[in-house]
């Protein structure tokens, strides 16, 4: 029997999340013949073990090191069989019939390579989802913290490009927590970039699609709960380091000169930001230990 969709879940210490997930994806895909894979990046949890023992339909891949979050992404991208794949992130749960609906998207769409649904915090309020390519110019409004003296005009007019997001709408990128895209399209432009550890890569990969002629799509008729940043919170100040050295990979992989320069100013001025919050947030702690605040 063909498969319609293979998706694929790269966790690492999530596995209560992971779990929740892999619950709610066969609701989530009524009426589709599916294939799961679970790429785990050598967890210290029971991931693994939780993933053979309660889901034993799932092809479980363990890697022995952290590979990463598109090489291990790719581990079962370049094993999936489904006319679509869909990347997910372990701290999601798709709604009943949410995948279902951007198949049926992508079935009826065919200029369409890449879709994402309406994304939800865990309290339901919205989080948003569709954007368009960023810029060195909107990376420093952003970093530099000046984004919040026209808030508004910053998400209507540079980061989104509408203000609706009950409503279908072409975009440049859709957010990598839930991103599906047609196999055939995937074969065409190549997987995620390894260039890329994490960050940047899923819009990289957008870029890609549209160069190659494909809309993206933000569909909020499939809406998925996102438990935001549940997989990385732990380690956030690696992960500002990781973010900031994928910025600079995708500028240089589709910007000009130009945009590569001011980016490297825009991350030099970020970094040095937060290393001083991080400096801050060291003091704060040590005169709270020795008892001198609260």
């Amino acid at each position: 029997m063909p498969i319609d969709l293979s998706i694929v879940i790269v966790s690492y210490n999530t596995s209560k999340m992971l779990k929740d997930c892999l619950c709610a994806i066969p609701a989530s895909t009524s009426g589709l013949a599916t294939e799961v894979w679970v790429v785990d990046n050598a967890s210290p949890d029971d991931s693994v073990e939780m993933v053979r023992r309660d889901f034993p339909h799932v092809h479980c891949i363990a890697n022995t090191d952290n590979a990463g979050f598109t090489r291990a992404n790719n581990q079962a991208l370049s094993q999936s069989q489904g006319r679509h794949v869909l990347i997910l992130n372990p701290d999601t749960d798709p709604e009943p019939k949410s995948l279902t609906r951007l198949v049926e998207f992508l079935d009826t769409h065919p200029e369409t390579g890449a879709v994402g649904p309406k994304l939800l915090n865990t309290d339901g309020s919205l989080q948003h989802n569709g954007r368009r390519f960023p810029t060195p110019w909107r990376e420093f409004l952003g970093h530099s913290g000046l984004r919040s003296l026209n808030r508004v005009h910053f998400d209507r007019d540079l980061e989104y490009g509408r203000e609706d997001f009950d409503k279908l709408w072409e975009v440049d990128q859709v957010s990598g927590a839930c991103m599906m895209v047609r196999k055939e399209v995937m074969d065409r432009v190549g997987m995620l970039s390894e260039d890329f550890y994490m960050y940047y890569e899923e819009v990289e990969w957008c870029w890609r699609i549209r160069k190659a002629g494909f809309n993206v799509y933000y569909v909020p008729d499939s809406r998925v709960v996102h438990h935001w940043m549940g997989s990385v919170k732990q380690v956030s100040k690696a992960m500002t380091t990781r973010m900031f050295q994928s910025a600079l990979t995708y500028y240089q992989k589709t910007g000009t000169s130009f945009d590569v320069l001011a980016i490297r100013g825009v991350i030099l001025m970020a970094l040095t930001k937060y290393k001083v919050i991080y400096l801050g947030v060291a003091v704060k702690r040590m005169l709270r230990k020795l008892k001198v605040i609260r």
